[in-house]
């Protein structure tokens, strides 16, 4: 663990360069109310336009000029903006800001997949917006900036109660336009409804800083009124004073827009308790770490109340150690491994918007973008392609992985959404992608703040691109830190929420491989840690190479690789070496290893493959980790037949009316290295909505009455406040020992179906006669009885709706209703 330097961190020392403008690439998309064919990737479901009939838009880049815009302005103008989009985009998107290069890079591909028939009106103003979207503000909470905290606090009210967050100013220049106490409160146009000036004097706990969140706690996560799943880790007023503030695309302040659209908790707290935080030096030691604590028990209790599956946290940010907490004590990378620790044990994972690339807006606009629910990525290489690789032999009975070196790379860091929307789009648009094999991680729990780049990647990837998992899952987490003990919360295990909240992301974007399991200064990755995986991830996991265990074995049928960082400053000569070097020419058995870096593009990768041949010649092949999961879970003795993908379905009627017969066509594909039998059967099961188990969503919303709500005179929030449950996850998968079936519910394949190949059945059944909602899942069993998902292959999941007589299927899955 001491020689991991996250390479994240050490592309910081190089800062962030400037977003260079892209020429928009014009690709294939989806035409509304078809199938999406996404160049060589078919998704499993209709592509909807979105259903805004307009959109505005406002340039807010002039803000970035500090010679224009000071500090303290821009804090104040960026979370005003940031609010007011999480307010009107929390239902649908409608107000976009074109305030960083990304925005400029994204919005050609957005405007023409979502709303290429929606009308785009261009605001002028700030004025202009508050002239559209007056009747969604309910008024003010005005903070005070002699307490930093507050105004993380009055971004916490502003999702709660839709009201703009601004900072008690009360001398200014009426001229100046970003004198919003003035223009906003004083003016009586939007009168202020909480007024927090005055009310932290740190009576309570020794700090006025942590006095704001204990209030907050109090009157927000204790009474049910902010979404304790969902929480904003984002710089608060102290940036205004901070050194190093000069880069203002390096801070969370524009990220708020999402947190608030989420009705979610926000806080910027030190996680080291042996220490006073630069931001608050004159605290208790420790008082910082002891409130945020609070905050973590306070929104596990909330959350326990609802009695739901998934009982998890959504941390979007990072430690601003820019600005704050880091120091020779504790330096950056410790100051991260103490945060995610901390957070896992208490159910919490981290969508980790770090510095310097960390601002982003739009998020609460993008969230509301749909995507296909289920896409199908593409093939791995069948067994003839890999023996004509001369990976394995040509046995065929008993092929074997010829003796080689086999490598992956890991394209990282994809385990925030803000790296994802400012990093990705120059690196997939570069002209040598496909030319080597790349397992570009993207945690897939990003598509809530950014889908954009889940579909602009699957409907543009070549054969040797595969979307896999970053760390550590639909989260970054400490997975030891999700298990007993857990300390210091001493909590139950949260392994049934990890796999839960795991399992339907992973089934969604086709990802069988988690690329790497980072544990910190958590201790070494445990047995029990790793099995975790073994549902979702069945086709492998990838840890720090320590070289107290082999490079790669099987846990159970689940193979387990080790990988090393590259040098990050990209010398590709120097890196071919690195790799060279690990190379064990006196092992006469296959090699397996994996080799991460961050942020390079794929014409590096190419440089590098070019230099480790002529280094190495074919005793070092790189190959997708889908390839070099099958490759080692053959030479290591694991299950290589039972590979399956489901790539197309449609559900066809004569008439769509309940009890009339259905027909489900269904294609699929073998993947794995030996054949499908004739009696092997695809199975289908038909369940009502109250009969299975159904994880839910963790991305919801709480909602207040709709109208303004009656703020008392205390100032205190409302504790009426209407809530909606969570939806639920239609995305659930079914466990295979719960999988019923009969032959009336079952179609043979009938024919041998080979490695690569595909097989188009037919299965006929009788519709619901019922009014409800119901789950049809079907997936591929041999003909002895045993589901494909023993061997870690995802059923799929199909809904009917019959209302009144009438059915119809959920166009926004992986299926069609189509009439014969």
């Amino acid at each position: 663990m001491a020689t991991k330097l996250n390479n994240r961190k050490q592309f910081i020392s190089k800062s962030f360069s400037s977003f260079e403008s892209l020429q928009y690439i014009r690709q294939t998309t989806c035409f509304i109310l078809s199938v999406c064919v996404l160049n060589n990737i078919e998704s499993r479901a209709t592509l909807h336009q979105s259903p805004s009939t307009e959109i505005f838009i406002f340039d807010s880049s002039w803000l970035l000029d500090s010679n224009v815009v000071n500090s303290s302005s821009y804090y104040q103008t960026m979370q005003l903006l940031a609010a007011i989009q999480g307010i009107v985009n929390r239902d649908h998107p409608i107000l976009f800001l074109n305030h960083t290069p990304a925005d400029a890079a994204w919005w050609p591909f957005i405007h023409d997949t979502w709303f290429s028939t929606t009308e785009i009106k261009q605001l002028r103003s700030i004025n202009d917006i508050f002239e559209v979207f007056t009747p969604k503000i309910n008024g003010t909470v005005v903070y005070d900036t002699s307490v930093y905290s507050s105004s993380l606090v009055a971004a916490s009210l502003s999702g709660a109660y839709n009201l703009l967050p601004v900072a008690f100013i009360p001398d200014g220049d009426q001229k100046d336009p970003l004198w919003w106490y003035h223009h906003l409160v004083l003016s009586g146009k939007f009168p202020a409804k909480f007024n927090l000036t005055g009310l932290f004097d740190g009576s309570v706990t020794g700090s006025k800083k942590c006095d704001a969140y204990i209030w907050s706690i109090e009157h927000l996560l204790s009474s049910g009124v902010s979404n304790p799943r969902v929480h904003g880790y984002m710089i608060d007023y102290f940036w205004t004073v901070a050194q190093n503030n000069g880069d203002r695309l390096a801070n969370t302040i524009p990220n708020q827009d999402y947190i608030i659209a989420q009705r979610g908790f926000f806080w910027d707290l030190d996680v080291w308790a042996d220490q006073a935080p630069n931001d608050d030096p004159t605290q208790p030691v420790g008082t910082d770490h002891k409130t945020l604590v609070t905050i973590l028990n306070a929104s596990n209790a909330a959350i326990q109340q609802e009695s739901e599956a998934v009982n998890l946290i959504h941390v979007v940010g990072f430690v601003p150690w820019r600005f704050k907490y880091v120091n020779k004590q504790h330096p950056g990378v410790a100051t991260e491994w103490k945060m995610v620790e901390l957070l896992s044990a208490y159910n919490a994972y981290v969508d980790a918007d770090a510095c310097c690339i960390d601002a982003m807006t739009n998020a609460a606009f993008f969230s509301n973008l749909p995507l296909p629910e289920r896409f199908v990525q593409q093939p791995p290489l069948s067994l003839p392609q890999l023996q004509q690789k001369n990976f394995v032999t040509n046995d065929t009975d008993n092929p074997k992985v010829v003796p080689k070196m086999y490598i992956s790379f890991y394209v990282g860091d994809y385990d925030s959404a803000a790296w994802l929307y400012n990093e990705i789009k120059r690196r997939w648009d570069d002209s040598d992608r496909g030319s080597v094999p790349l397992g570009w991680a993207i945690d897939p729990e990003l598509s809530w703040r950014f889908p954009v780049a889940f579909l602009y990647m699957m409907s543009t990837s070549t054969s040797n691109d595969r979307i896999i998992c970053g760390d550590s899952g639909a989260g970054y987490v400490n997975p030891t830190q999700l298990l007993p003990p857990r300390v210091p919360s001493y909590f139950p295990s949260a392994n049934s929420s990890w796999v839960l909240h795991n399992t339907p992301l992973y089934a969604q974007f086709d990802v069988r491989f988690t690329g790497f399991l980072i544990n910190g200064d958590a201790g070494p990755l445990t047995e029990a840690a790793r099995e975790m995986y073994a549902s979702f991830s069945r086709f492998g996991v990838v840890q720090e190479f320590s070289g107290e265990q082999p490079a790669t074995f099987l846990q159970n049928s689940m193979p387990v690789f080790s990988q090393r960082d590259l040098p990050p400053n990209g010398n590709v000569t120097q890196d071919a070496q690195v790799i060279w070097n690990m190379y064990n020419s006196s092992d006469p058995y296959p090699q397996f290893f994996v080799w991460r870096n961050v942020l390079q593009t794929p014409s590096y990768y190419k440089q590098l493959s070019e230099a480790i041949h002529e280094i190495a010649g074919d005793k070092i092949e790189i190959v997708d980790p889908l390839v070099l999961s099958a490759l080692a879970r053959s030479y290591l003795g694991a299950d290589v037949v039972h590979q399956v993908t489901y790539i197309h379905e449609t559900i066809s009627t004569t008439r769509p009316y309940s009890s009339e017969q259905l027909t489900l066509n269904v294609t699929v594909r073998n993947d794995g290295w030996g054949n499908f039998s004739a009696s092997d059967k695809v199975c289908v099961v038909l369940m009502k909505e109250s009969q299975w188990n159904m994880p839910l969503k963790q991305r919801r919303r709480t909602k207040i009455d709709k109208g303004e709500p009656e703020f008392p005179p205390s100032q205190s929030p409302l504790h009426n406040a209407s809530r909606s449950p969570l939806q639920p996850n239609r995305f659930s998968a079914v466990l295979a020992n719960s999988f019923s079936i009969n032959k009336e519910n079952c179609v043979v394949l009938g024919s041998t179906v080979s490695s690569g190949k595909t097989k188009k059945l037919s299965l006929q059944f009788d519709a619901p006669s019922s009014t409800g909602t119901y789950k049809l899942t079907y997936q591929l069993f041999t003909k002895s009885g045993q589901a494909f998902q023993f061997w870690g292959n995802f059923p799929v999941d199909l809904y009917i709706h019959v209302n009144n007589d009438m059915i119809s299927a959920e166009l926004g899955k992986s299926s069609r209703l189509e009439n014969s």
